[in-house]
């Protein structure tokens, strides 16, 4: 019985460890940009292991639902004007706004 107890918390300790049991850590940069009508700017995102073609950016206004802006990397969702344009593969990608009002965007 005494045996069982290391194995199980060794079991649990392996769970937490980042990377081990897939984990992919999104880090954005900037992590929050506030831009006036007409300015620009681009959000990054590096993934600590490639997420292939299931990377989004969405957009999430103060008191607002989140919504999708671009999916699968590039592909604009349903309403979406062209004022963004997502480009990016594996573990880098970046959101460059058109002079238009985009704010608290995010991955």
């Amino acid at each position: 019985m005494a045996m069982m107890v290391p194995t199980q918390l060794l079991g649990l300790l392996l769970l937490c460890l980042p990377g081990i049991t897939g984990e992919i850590v999104l880090t954005q940069t900037p992590a929050s940009v506030a831009l006036s009508p007409g300015e620009r700017a681009t959000l990054t995102c590096r993934a600590s292991q490639s997420v292939g073609s299931s990377f989004s950016w969405y957009q999430q206004k103060p008191g607002q639902a989140p919504r999708c802006l671009i999916y699968g990397e590039s592909s604009w969702a349903s309403g979406i004007p062209a004022l963004f344009s997502g480009s990016g593969s594996g573990k880098n990608y970046t959101l460059p706004s058109q002079p238009r009002d985009w704010r608290d965007c995010t991955v």
